[in-house]
């Protein structure tokens, strides 16, 4: 399958071996078929029988996803040729993926997409949170080496409950770890 682009201009090359025609009168171009649209874009072709031709950006022509026939034909000494056809589809060049990662709104409902409630809360809030709980256990700098594994059941299962990723997971850590020292 061929891809088209609708935000970038590209350059078809192929080569052509013409047998019983001159090179030097023959002409070649690209026909882009899609249901609603036909597109033609002429070429050249060199003495060598390389095939160029040149593709602007189908932005505002063709959307993205669109499908069809893209075809190459040739007139050779008043000929037709249809040496090449394939099927195309429509892509964007440039995209732009975005990921959140945390909300700067302290305690915040926002109701996503499929309607579920979520509640964001910063890496802060989280630190804080933790503190409580570790004090509730009465874990402190003075006997943390008595409750290690008391502090390590109490910070995993935090960080299980609250489904924290594992790049928020490092910072909440060593904000403890600065809040204990």
């Amino acid at each position: 399958m061929y891809t088209l682009y609708t935000d970038k201009q590209e350059l078809f090359e192929c080569s052509i071996s013409l047998e019983g025609a001159s090179v030097k009168n023959s002409k070649v171009r690209l026909v882009v078929e899609a249901d609603n649209l036909n597109l033609l874009f002429k070429g050249t072709i060199d003495s060598s029988g390389k095939c160029t031709v040149p593709i602007r950006k189908l932005k505002n022509l063709l959307e993205e996803s669109t499908k069809g026939k893209i075809k190459l034909e040739v007139i050779a000494d008043d000929t037709y040729f249809t040496p090449w056809e394939s099927d195309f589809e429509v892509e964007t060049a440039r995209k732009v993926t975005v990921e959140v990662k945390s909300q700067t709104n302290k305690n915040t409902l926002a109701e996503n997409k499929t309607g579920v409630t979520v509640k964001n809360i910063k890496v802060g809030d989280h630190v804080q949170n933790l503190s409580r709980m570790l004090v509730k256990e009465n874990i402190n700098v003075n006997n943390m080496a008595l409750n290690k594994a008391k502090l390590n059941n109490v910070i995993s299962s935090y960080l299980k409950i609250n489904k924290i990723s594992d790049d928020e997971k490092s910072r909440i850590i060593e904000g403890i770890i600065r809040t204990l020292i």
